[in-house]
Parts: C-alpha cells; structure tokens; sequence
C-alpha cells in the first residue's frame, strides 16, 4: 500500500467511525428523549415547533424517526400519534412544495401510512378522527369506491371524521382544535356546534383578552347594523365569541370570506344582509377563486344598504391575500380600526376621532395584567402586534389634537408612551413609533 493510498484509507476509515459515533449519539439521544417522554408524559407538538420545520429535511426525517420508534414502543399513546401525524404531514407538504407532483406525493403518504397504523393502534379516539380529516384518509378499498363514485365517498368521510372529532375533543383541547372545528362548521352555517366549540373556547381560558378587546373595538367603530368582511377565520372567531358567548354587537353582520366558496354559506350571508342571492350569478363561469371572491365582495358592496366594512390591519389578507382591485380601494375610507366602503366621499376622520374619543375602550393596552399565554392558536396575532396596529392607525390624529385639543393630546400622547415603554423591555425596535410623538 503506498503512501497516498493508506493516507486515502486512514481518512475513509476515520470517517466512517466519525459516521458510526454520530448514530451512535443519535440513538442514544433519541433513547433519552423517548425515556424523558414516557416518564414526563407526552407533550404536543407545538406550533412553533412545527414552523422549525420549513426547509430543514434533516429535522424533520429525524423527529419522524423518533415519533415512528415512540409509537412501536407506546401504541395507546394519543398525542405521541398526533406528533407522528404532524410531521408526517410536514415531511408530505415539503415533497410537494419541491416537486410539484401532487400525485406521487400522495403515493408517499400512503407508504408512510400514519393514519392507516393510528386506526389499528388508536380507533374511535380524537387523533385518529382529526388524523384522518387532516390526511383526506380512506382505507384502501373505500378508496377504490371513491373513485368510482367520483369521490363523493372521499368528502362523505372527510365530514364523517370532522363530525366524530368535535363528537369527541377532550376537555383539554387546545386553541387550535377549537379554531380547526370552528373554521370547518361556519360554511356550514351550523348554529348550534359552533355556539358550543365558542363558549368551550372562551371557557377553557385560551382566547387571549387584548385579542378579544382588539375585535371588540373594531366593532365598536361600527355603525348598528353594519357588515364586518373578514378575510380568514381570524378575524371572525373573536367577534363571533364575542356575539355569541358574551352577548355584544349582537347588531353586526359577519363575513367570512375564506368560507366564500359555499354557496349555502353566501346565501345565508346575503339574506342576513338584506339582499338577494342568485345561484345563476354565484355559479356562472369565473377564471379562478380569485375573480369569484373578488366579485362576492362587490355585490356585498354594491347592494347592501347597510354600512360595509373590512379590518385596517389585514387589507392584504382579503381575495386570498392578494388585496382587494384599486377601483375598490378608491372607495375605502379609514375609520380607525376598520375601513369603511363608501362611494360618496366624506369626513372619515371626524369619524375617526369620534371612535377615539367616544367609542374605542383603549385603558387597557397601558397596562397588561396577566402572564403570556403559550400560543396554540391556528389563527394568532400577538398582544404586542395588535398594540402596534393601534399606534400605526391611530397616530395620524395626534397633530390634530395637538392644535385643537390639548387634554386629548395627552391622553393619547400617554397610552403610546405607555406601549413603547412596554414594547421597548421586549426589545422591539419601536424607532418608528417614537417618530409618532416628535
């Protein structure tokens, strides 16, 4: 053997040990994990951490293999199932971001086949039917009846496991399976479910309260009567707790407009509104979801004869995300927190000042009074974010009250000064929020 030749060997062979020691390390990790697991008791597998995820293989395929092995040791144990499914899940929605191929990748969760194993370890429990909502599951065979049925099986199940999941969510869900739930009943205008996932959400103590303040004073810049459009579930679910469960602005008309595709779901909105719902209209030939939502929202628009409005803070989050056409922005007048539709131009911000001095409850962004939460939630805006939107909005009527109201001016001068100083020992950069009071 020559030189270079044992110089070549004595690196591949240095390598493989190097190799051999990191799996070993990485069983031996694993094995403290799951031992940690089982004796702490299994932990969910929060948002946060699934968001680590995105673009990281290494992480995923490695927390697969230790959920994968958890179960073979642990077959009863629910939320070590859940974990597998979630990130199963990741490692099935980064194949088809990559590869684009919908079909293969449905092919590679069924050689995963979670949901198949869950169903023989876990049957009849809620994992098992929020897996099985989650992954489209169907056993092999009723699959191949789907197909023949053009897959009115497939949607009959997907409701059948939704149904059996709220039937049995357990007395600790978390804020995200009470918003799942919820999002899935609103299209289906089913009153009496989602009047009892809401007061079970708010009862559990996981709705954070400057979140439901912020919705409250959205609507209570609302004229009686008026229309509130929502882009997702996330800017309905507080208000609807807030009408439903506590009893306030039960006047105002909700919106969803991530619910827009059932045509049910719009008739209800239209009659409740006071206008009329052609299904002829609703179904005639549009490009995409897109010009379909964008044309729902200029009906609303155009016929109501109530007073519409949409969220300041998430302009960008309507039609998809993609905003609303600037022939409807030129007629979108800010009010504060809430914009409002208008095609006769008017003193918007008289109206502003009267939702700032008489309507708005702002007390309480001075001061927090409880700890943070955990955050679980689908749909989530942080305490602090929605602080900053107040001082984004609002800070335009500071000048104004600096000329023609100087107790005003101060009070309001005071509540920003208040969520700086809160902001700034979170170590946020609040450079652009100081410029507010200049």
């Amino acid at each position: 053997m020559n030189d270079l030749t044992f110089r070549v060997y004595a690196v591949k062979t240095k390598l493989k040990k190097a190799i051999m020691k990191q799996r070993i390390i990485s069983m031996l990790v694993g094995l403290t994990m799951m031992m940690g697991a089982s004796a702490q008791g299994t932990e969910r597998i929060d948002r946060e951490e699934i968001l680590t995820l995105y673009g990281n293989a290494e992480k995923t395929d490695s927390l697969y293999n230790f959920w994968n092995t958890y179960v073979q040791v642990h077959p009863k144990d629910e939320v070590a199932w859940h974990n597998l499914f979630e990130v199963s899940e990741k490692m099935v929605s980064s194949r088809i971001h990559t590869t684009k191929d919908w079909k293969g990748c449905e092919e590679y969760r069924k050689q995963l086949n979670v949901v198949g194993r869950m169903e023989k370890a876990i049957p009849g429990t809620y994992t098992f039917y929020y897996s099985a909502y989650e992954g489209s599951y169907l056993p092999e065979e009723e699959e191949k009846l789907a197909k023949k049925n053009n897959m009115t099986t497939l949607y009959m199940h997907h409701d059948a496991y939704a149904d059996s999941a709220i039937a049995t969510l357990p007395s600790n869900a978390m804020a995200g399976d009470y918003e799942r739930w919820i999002l899935h009943l609103i299209p289906k205008c089913d009153t009496v479910r989602i009047n009892q996932l809401l007061t079970r959400y708010y009862e559990s103590g996981q709705y954070p309260e400057e979140t439901l303040q912020y919705h409250f004073n959205e609507l209570q810049g609302m004229e009686t009567g008026g229309v509130y459009c929502g882009a997702h579930e996330g800017d309905i679910i507080g208000k609807l707790i807030l009408q439903r469960v506590l009893g306030v602005h039960q006047d105002k008309i909700l919106y969803d407009e991530n619910a827009s595709m059932d045509p049910e779901y719009v008739k209800a909105v239209f009659e409740h509104i006071g206008i009329s719902f052609d299904k002829a209209w609703y179904w005639q030939g549009y490009e995409n979801q897109i010009e379909k939502q964008r044309a729902i929202m200029r009906y609303i628009f155009d016929h109501s004869k109530r007073p519409v409005y949409l969220s300041a803070h998430n302009m960008q989050g309507y039609v998809l995300g993609y905003g609303l056409p600037d022939e409807l922005k030129a007629c979108l007048y800010n009010e504060g927190l809430t914009i409002r539709y208008s095609t006769k131009p008017y003193d918007n911000m008289a109206v502003k000042r009267c939702n700032i001095e008489q309507r708005y409850r702002l007390e309480y962004l001075r001061m927090p009074f409880h700890p943070k939460m955990k955050d679980t939630q689908l749909f989530s805006f942080s305490a602090d974010a929605y602080a900053m939107n107040y001082m984004r909005l609002l800070h335009d009527q500071l000048p104004y009250y600096k000329k023609h109201n100087r107790e005003r001016y101060q009070w309001l001068h005071d509540i920003f000064t208040d969520i700086i100083e809160r902001l700034e020992k979170e170590n946020y950069d609040v450079d652009e929020f100081k410029g507010y009071l200049k």
